[in-house]
């Protein structure tokens, strides 16, 4: 649930965490992820997001929806 995944996000959210990637694929924690990193000032990136990110950037793929997260806009 999304209480839990924010739970978990929290807990892991620790003074000497400079950011959490969250590896799976679980959908839903893209949405989470970047609300997470207003919440917790620290950037929370879920792998499903860099891998889009990152295969766009591959194949020179200009990027034509808005991109949730801390990761950067391609151009």
């Amino acid at each position: 649930t999304d209480s839990a995944m924010n739970a978990a996000l929290d807990e892991l959210a620790a003074d000497d965490v400079d950011a959490i990637v969250q590896a799976g694929t679980n959908l839903p924690m893209v949405r989470l992820a970047h609300e997470a990193t207003s919440r917790l000032g620290k950037p929370v990136v879920a792998i499903n997001a860099a891998t889009l990110w990152s295969a766009y950037r591959a194949c020179q793929i200009a990027y034509q929806f808005e991109f949730p997260g801390p990761l950067p806009q391609p151009h």
